[in-house]
């Protein structure tokens, strides 16, 4: 009998690869950001309770009353003797809004923080994507203290419009940024919009 390996949780690649292979069962509308949130959050949820953490988030956005918000949009928790003993995962997203000083305004929650994992959700004007990417590796290079253990994953979600087929307008970029900002492209995929 072959024994399942847990996924290494702490890696944004791996989280991107998990969030890209449901991502298409989501099925969602563009400009519905309520759904959207709801969907991406619920994943992330899911996600931590199946490998045992306890999960924080904003209030409204579940219909499970079983969480409470701890700073971020959602967070997963180690629990030791029934208390808080680290942050495993913190996670904002902003789908509200595209423009930069909201996405960066989000984004410094979780540069704030003191935690393993790091993920930011947004979704800039395609036409911003470089300068928004840029924005975001000069937060976490200019803020202190550093913490060499953290990892960032950047979720772009872009609409091309209809410049491009309807099977592939929606592109999700995924970039992993270390504590000192130096980023990298994890990969791309592309869904109907």
């Amino acid at each position: 009998m072959s024994e399942v390996k847990t996924p290494n949780l702490r890696s944004p690649e791996v989280l991107f690869d998990l969030f890209i292979k449901e991502f298409p069962k989501f099925n969602l509308e563009w400009g519905n950001w309520t759904e959207w949130t709801g969907k991406l959050l619920g994943f992330f949820t899911k996600l931590g309770k199946q490998y045992g953490y306890e999960v924080r988030m904003k209030t409204g956005i579940l219909p499970k009353k079983e969480t409470s918000e701890y700073l971020v949009d959602l967070c997963w928790v180690g629990v030791f003797k029934k208390h808080a003993a680290w942050i495993e995962l913190a996670l904002e997203e902003e789908l509200s809004y595209d423009d930069m000083e909201s996405i960066s305004e989000d984004f410094s929650k979780v540069v704030d923080l003191k935690a393993y994992t790091k993920i930011g959700i947004f979704r800039p004007k395609l036409a911003e994507k470089e300068d928004v990417l840029q924005d975001l590796r000069h937060l976490v290079t200019y803020s202190e203290p550093k913490i060499p253990t953290e990892r960032y994953l950047v979720i772009l979600i872009l609409n091309h419009g209809k410049t491009e087929k309807k099977a592939q307008r929606i592109e999700v970029m995924g970039y992993e940024l270390n504590y000192l900002g130096d980023s990298r492209p994890i990969k791309s995929a592309r869904f109907a919009g």
